[in-house]
């Protein structure tokens, strides 16, 4: 019968040692789970008054994921930035839904009212590459200045500098508004039908259109269209 001599015993051990020790190590569960988090969608850069993000209170640099809940209370208001150059302002007494979960950037507008100044869109062949959807109308756009206002009656829509598709909830007063300084359009409810109608500046200004450039580092050139 054969011995294991203490040579063999030693030999075995140091072959295990370096085996195991150099063996592939796995990311710790903690470390996983940080390398699978989600991608952040846009950041709030900016906000006054009482403003939720999915029902808890805002934050200066919080990240938004693909699908969030915005709401402002009276004299409130909540600048987002995503993409590095598009800017949403959202304003007082609103409820905005905003899914950036696909290429085509989405926001549910069911109250209030939201400013825009986008300069860096996913470009779409034959669509727009962000909406604004309200109850009563819908605005697309591919990359430019506007205004949207919501009330239980009435959306308002500016193309405050570029182009802006609108269209109403029951598909029709299809309009295309271009501007380099603000054309605007009103969509009313009227019974079972939508009306619409011809509006002047309402609901924000050249001021704040320019703040909100500003978030991006941008300036608007009122003299000519985006």
């Amino acid at each position: 019968m054969k011995r294991i001599t203490p040579l063999v015993l030693i030999a075995v051990s140091l072959v295990l040692f370096f085996t195991v020790g150099c063996a592939p190590k796995k990311a710790a569960p903690a470390a996983q789970a940080s390398m699978a988090a989600p991608v952040p969608r846009g950041m709030v850069v900016f906000f006054e008054g009482d403003v939720k993000i999915d029902g808890t209170a805002a934050e200066i640099g919080r990240a938004l994921g693909a699908k969030t809940l915005i709401e402002t209370g009276s004299g409130a208001s909540c600048d987002i930035v995503f993409d590095g150059k598009n800017a949403l302002r959202v304003s007082q007494n609103a409820v905005a839904a905003l899914d950036f979960s696909g290429i085509v950037k989405e926001v549910t507008l069911k109250k209030g009212g939201l400013t825009s100044v986008l300069r860096k869109l996913d470009k779409i062949a034959g669509t727009d590459s962000f909406r604004v959807v309200t109850p009563i109308a819908i605005a697309g756009v591919r990359g430019t200045s506007f205004c949207v206002w919501v009330d239980d009656k009435s959306t308002y829509v500016c193309a405050c500098n570029g182009t802006v598709k609108t269209i109403d909830a029951k598909g029709s007063n299809e309009l295309v508004l271009s501007a380099a300084h603000h054309t605007a359009r009103n969509y009313l409810m009227k019974g079972e039908t939508i009306g619409l109608s011809t509006a002047g500046v309402e609901h924000h200004s050249d001021a704040g259109m320019e703040s909100l450039a500003a978030r991006i580092g941008e300036k608007i050139d009122w003299s000519k269209e985006d």
